[in-house]
């Protein structure tokens, strides 16, 4: 005949209420700040994304206005040398004053030049951004006659 232990299983040590106590404020305090954490990594990624947009936009203006005025000496190129400023020379010629004022009024703190040898117009625009760095957009053409 066997003999067949009847123990009693014991559960293993429960941690006394005075030790438990305050658990559940600690792991919501982690995750608050793990949470937190998250929050502000978005709010920096969208910041960024927000000046590289910004950033672009004045770009695309500054090509475009600079396309603008090319196109304006293309069609008066009989002209073309009224069309000569170097920028923040004083006071523009009467046929770029218009655009200029719109160059001004699109981007911050623009100034242009405009070159003309021969044939070849160089536009140059800068403009500078709040970030303080100074950009540079140039357009080239050369404006055969017919």
């Amino acid at each position: 005949m066997t003999v067949v232990s009847r123990r009693r299983r014991t559960a293993p040590a429960r941690p006394t209420r005075r030790l438990v106590r305050g658990m559940s404020l600690v792991e919501v305090l982690v995750s608050t700040v793990i949470f937190v954490i998250g929050v502000l990594g978005l709010l920096s990624a969208h910041a960024s994304a927000f000046n590289s947009f910004t950033d672009a936009k004045l770009r695309i203006d500054a090509a475009l206005l600079a396309d603008r005025l090319i196109g304006e000496l293309w069609v008066d190129r009989a002209h073309m040398a009224e069309y000569a400023y170097g920028g923040n020379s004083g006071t523009a010629p009467a046929r770029i004053a218009p655009w200029l004022a719109q160059l001004q009024q699109s981007l911050p703190a623009a100034d242009a030049s405009v070159e003309v040898v021969g044939e070849e117009v160089r536009v140059t625009v800068t403009w500078q951004p709040r970030d303080g760095d100074r950009r540079t957009h140039v357009a080239v053409a050369t404006l055969q006659g017919p």
